[in-house]
C-alpha cells in the first residue's frame, strides 16, 4: 500500500506556504516538501539505506524533520526522531537499542552525541551540503516503495522517567490513523495556520500538532526553540488560528513583557496537553475570553481524549471523552472495569495505539490488557462519562498501608497564596515504607512556610496525606519533556531526610 501522503498533497494542492521557518527565512510549499523528500529518498538509497533500516534525526524544529520523515515513508525506512534533551547515557541507550544505521543532526546538539560511533553521525542538517541534497530546484523523482499497513514506520523513544527510554513502535496504519483522528477531532483544514513550539521529537509536537495540519493542507510556522517572548512576537506577526502547547508554555507567554491579547484575534481554540493543567493559567485565559481545551495522549497512544470547548468551561480539569475510533476502560488491579466515580487505571484501545515496544516483548505483554494499552494513569469517570486524571500509577504513595495521590496533596498546597508550585513525592521511611514530602516554589520569601502550609493542609486533607518533609526550591527541575523531574526531586528528598536524620 502507498502511505506517501505528502506526494498526494503536493499533487492536489495549490502552491502556497506549507512550512515557514522565520529564523532561517525560508518558506516551503507542499510541492517543495515532496521534492525535498524525494531528493533525500534518492540520497538515502544511494547511501545503502534499505527498507526496514532505522534512520535517526537529532535536531530542533526544522524542515529537515519533515524531509527525513517523508523520505522514510517513500523508501520504507524507519523514521526515528531523537530527543536532544535526554542525558548522554539515555541517548546512547537509544542508539544501541534501536540499531540506527545513520543519524542526521544539528551541529548545535552534536556535543550531546559524544560517544556515538563516528560512522553513524552522518550530516549536519544546517549545512550547505544538506541544503544542496534537498534543494527542490534539483528535483529527482523517486518511486515510492510499497509497504504493508502493519509494517514498522517509526520509532519514538519514551523520555525515560522510570528507567532507560523504551522504543515505541508505530506501524504505517497506527501512525496515519493518529493524524486522521486528530485532524477530524479539531476540524483542522487548509485555511488554518498555527505556530509549532512544542518539540517534534515528541508525539505532541509531531504527531498531534504538526502533521495533522500539513495533512489537512494548512500552514505551519516553525518555532525552533521555545521561548515565551519569542512566541508572542511570532503571534503578532502570523496571527495563527489555533495553538497547541504545554501548560507551562502558556504561562511563559502570559508573564512575558510583550504579551498582547490583540495577537489572539484569529484564535479559534487553544489546546493544552503534555502535562497537568495549571488552574491559574486557565483562569487567566478564561478571564480574557479564551477557554483552554485539554487534550490527552501519550507516546504509546497519541491523542486519545479531548475535552470539548463547552464542556471545558464547566469541567476545566477533565480530559473529556475519547476521540473518534477510540475506546477506553478504567480497570482495577484485577483488570476488571471499575464503577462510575471509582479510580482505575486508564486503558486505551484504537488503531493509533502502538503495537508495543521495540525489542521488549515481555514489557509489551505487561503493558496491554487484551487490545487495550495500560497507560499507567489513574483516572475516574463522572456520571456524564467525562474522564479526570487523578495521578500516575507509579507516583502513588503508599504510606503505612494508606494510598496517597500526590495530585490531591498538590492541589491542597496550591490553594495557599504563598505557593507558586508544589510537587509531591515520596521518600523512604523505615517505619512506613514511604512518607509524603513536598518540593515548594514560593511566591515570596516566607521564613516559617512549613508551619503555615502544615496548618493550611490539615484543614483540607487527612492526616496521613500531610507532607512530613518540605524542600524549598527556586525552580522545579524538569525532565527531557519539560515535565517536573520527580525522580530527581525524590532523590533530593531522600538526601535531605538522611542528612536531617528524619524518620517518619
Amino acid at each position: 500500500m502507498n502511505y506517501d501522503w505528502i506526494k498526494t498533497r503536493s499533487d492536489y494542492d495549490e502552491v502556497k506556504a506549507a512550512v515557514i521557518d522565520p529564523q532561517k527565512g525560508t518558506e516551503w510549499s507542499f510541492q517543495d516538501l515532496n521534492a525535498r523528500a524525494e531528493n533525500l529518498a534518492n540520497y538515502l538509497t544511494d547511501q545503502g539505506i534499505k527498507k526496514g533500516d532505522v534512520v535517526g534525526i537529532f535536531a530542533p524544529n526544522d524542515v529537515s524533520i519533515f524531509d527525513l520523515l517523508f523520505a522514510c515513508f517513500k523508501t520504507g525506512a524507519v523514521y526515528m526522531p531523537m530527543n536532544w534533551r535526554l542525558k548522554p547515557k539515555e541517548i546512547q541507550s537509544v542508539i544501541s537499542d534501536s540499531g540506527v544505521k545513520m543519524i542526521f543532526y544539528s551541529l548545535r546538539h552534536k556535543e550531546s552525541l559524544t560517544g556515538t560511533p563516528e560512522g553513524l553521525l552522518h550530516m549536519d542538517v544546517d549545512s550547505p551540503e544538506y541544503d544542496k541534497i534537498c534543494d527542490p530546484e534539483n528535483h529527482k523523482p523517486f518511486k515510492t516503495a510499497n509497504v504493508k499497513s502493519d509494517e514498522l514506520a517509526a520509532l519514538m523513544y519514551t523520555s525515560g522517567t522510570t528507567g532507560l527510554p523504551k522504543g515505541v513502535m508505530f506501524t504505517y496504519d497506527s501512525f496515519v490513523t493518529n493524524l486522521i483522528n486528530t485532524s477530524l477531532t479539531y476540524r483542522t483544514h487548509s485555511k488554518q495556520t498555527t505556530i509549532l513550539s512544542t518539540p517534534m521529537f515528541h508525539v505532541y509536537g509531531l504527531n498531534d500538532t504538526a502533521l495533522p495540519l500539513l495533512m489537512a493542507g494548512g500552514t505551519l510556522v516553525l518555532h525552533r526553540y521555545f521561548d515565551g517572548a519569542e512566541l508572542n512576537d511570532l503571534m503578532a506577526k502570523y496571527e495563527p488560528d489555533y495553538l497547541s502547547l504545554i501548560p507551562t508554555m502558556y504561562y511563559a507567554m502570559l508573564v512575558a513583557d510583550n504579551f498582547n491579547l490583540e495577537s489572539f484575534k484569529n484564535i479559534e481554540y487553544l489546546i493544552q496537553g503534555g502535562s497537568a493543567p495549571l488552574p491559574a493559567v486557565q483562569k487567566k485565559f478564561e478571564s480574557m475570553g479564551y477557554t483552554l481545551i485539554n487534550g490527552y495522549g501519550l507516546t504509546e497512544a497519541p491523542l486519545a481524549m479531548v475535552n470539548a470547548s463547552d464542556n471545558a468551561k464547566v469541567k476545566p480539569m477533565s480530559i473529556g471523552k475519547p476521540v473518534l475510533f477510540t475506546d477506553i476502560k478504567l480497570l482495577d488491579e484485577d483488570k476488571n472495569e471499575v464503577a462510575t466515580g471509582e479510580i482505575g487505571e486508564l486503558a486505551v484501545g484504537g488503531k493509533q495505539v502502538t503495537p508495543g515496544y521495540w525489542n521488549k516483548p515481555d514489557v509489551t505483554k505487561e503493558s496491554f490488557c487484551g487490545d487495550y494499552f495500560l497507560t499507567g494513569d489513574l483516572a475516574k469517570m463522572d456520571e456524564d462519562g467525562d474522564i479526570f486524571i487523578v495521578n500516575r500509577k507509579k507516583e502513588l504513595i503508599i504510606t503505612g498501608g494508606e494510598n496517597v495521590l500526590p495530585s490531591e496533596v498538590e492541589a491542597a498546597l496550591s490553594e495557599h497564596p504563598i505557593v507558586k508550585t508544589a510537587i509531591v513525592v515520596s521518600y523512604e521511611s523505615p517505619e512506613y515504607g514511604e512518607s509524603v514530602s513536598a518540593a515548594i516554589v514560593l511566591t515570596e520569601e516566607t521564613e516559617n512556610f512549613e508551619e503555615i502550609l502544615d496548618k493550611h493542609v490539615r484543614e483540607r486533607i487527612a492526616g496521613y496525606k500531610i507532607p512530613r518533609l518540605y524542600l524549598e526550591m527556586k525552580e522545579i527541575p524538569l525532565n527531557s519533556t519539560a515535565k517536573p523531574d520527580r525522580l530527581e526531586i525524590q532523590q533530593l528528598m531522600n538526601e535531605k531526610a538522611q542528612e536531617n536524620g528524619i524518620v517518619q
